[in-house]
């Protein structure tokens, strides 16, 4: 391991400068799972906090009335590392002097060189943790397999414990859209979540499967009235949310994230982030967090890598010899943990009556 080949371009303040003024987007996930620091790389949450608990009424001169907690359980687990490198080869390495040594450089192509796989390694941390968390948030469980990771594969599925699934009355996505009752079954769920004191206030979904419910005709009936049958546009999501907004019901969010998996062949094929046909009944926006600890190369670094620090993704260039090589990693400790699992509900939108788990 030798220092970076671009350290003389890329000097501690230099890429400490880029690191802090580059302001990449906010990961998708953030929303629901906002990223939480954590001493060790086990930890433990409680889960089934009480929703909105109420004091007791009570005489003058007597003893407090105390509640138990037999509501409440702990959720442990161990945070996993998460990496990603990136090789700069020695004809790259060419076509950066070639740059260099013209009159009047591409600067895009410069900082493309220079700087492009700092970006692709941060954000393959981050796009790898929203993939995460919205898989566990729309199955309740992560399976890890070749088709959808390079490195540890899982014999079994990594549970979050969300108990409450449910399958629809009618499919989705069934050739006549006259029979569907997506509506039916957004209330049914909601219905069955507050009977067990939990109001839903927000429901997450695909595009896809968000096409199959405006193309419903009771969808369109439930925006247009008696009028549906005439209409000739299917309402948009705006249209949906307003009316399900005024029949006490909650509005969607369409989740929509889609990477691209480079497999250990180094072929590359997309992922979907959201389980497809999956709809999660949430009672608020943050059910859980990402948990993330500092890693081991953070604290102990090697003297020849020059290090950077984003959010808590840590970034590291360094080169070899014979062939000359530049190396460029992301690393994190990070897992998602769902604190709510009891208060969210899910539904299997493509399969009547069950949940069917796969």
């Amino acid at each position: 391991m030798e220092f970076s080949i671009l350290h003389d371009i890329l000097k501690p303040k230099i890429l400490a400068g880029f690191i802090e003024l580059w302001q990449p987007a906010e990961s998708p996930i953030f929303k629901y799972m906002p990223f939480l620091g954590v001493p060790a790389l086990q930890y433990q949450i409680v889960s089934g906090s009480e929703q909105k608990p109420l004091a007791d009424i009570v005489a003058y001169d007597t003893s407090y009335p105390q509640k138990s907690r037999k509501n409440l359980s702990k959720i442990t687990g161990d945070i996993p590392a998460i990496r990603v490198m990136k090789k700069m080869s020695e004809t790259d390495l060419n076509s950066y002097m070639q740059f260099n040594q013209m009159k009047s450089p591409d600067e895009q192509a410069v900082i493309a060189l220079v700087f492009g796989d700092i970006v692709y390694c941060w954000s393959a941390v981050m796009n790898r943790l929203t993939w995460l968390g919205f898989q566990a948030i729309s199955k309740g469980v992560i399976s890890l397999d070749a088709a959808n990771n390079a490195g540890v594969l899982t014999t079994a599925d990594i549970t979050f414990h969300i108990d409450n699934k449910s399958g629809a009355s009618v499919v989705w996505d069934a050739v006549d859209l006259a029979t569907t009752k997506p509506i039916t079954d957004i209330s049914a769920v909601c219905a069955t979540a507050r009977a067990t004191g939990v109001i839903i206030k927000k429901i997450l979904m695909s595009p896809t499967s968000f096409a199959y419910l405006r193309k419903s005709q009771e969808s369109v009936n439930f925006c247009f009235g008696q009028s549906g049958s005439a209409v000739t546009k299917y309402p948009n999501l705006a249209t949906i949310n307003e009316n399900l907004i005024a029949d006490g019901l909650p509005p969607i969010d369409l989740i929509q994230s889609i990477f691209q998996f480079e497999n250990r062949d180094h072929d590359i094929t997309n992922l979907v982030s959201w389980d497809e046909g999956k709809i999660a009944f949430l009672p608020q926006d943050e059910i859980g967090a990402v948990l993330h600890c500092r890693t081991a190369e953070e604290q102990f670094p090697p003297k020849q890598v020059t290090q950077e620090l984003k959010d808590f993704v840590l970034i590291s260039k360094w080169s070899e010899v014979a062939p000359i090589t530049e190396f460029t990693s992301g690393s994190a400790n990070a897992f998602p943990a769902i604190k709510l699992a009891n208060q969210i509900f899910l539904l299997n939108s493509l399969h009547a009556s069950t949940w069917e788990a796969e």
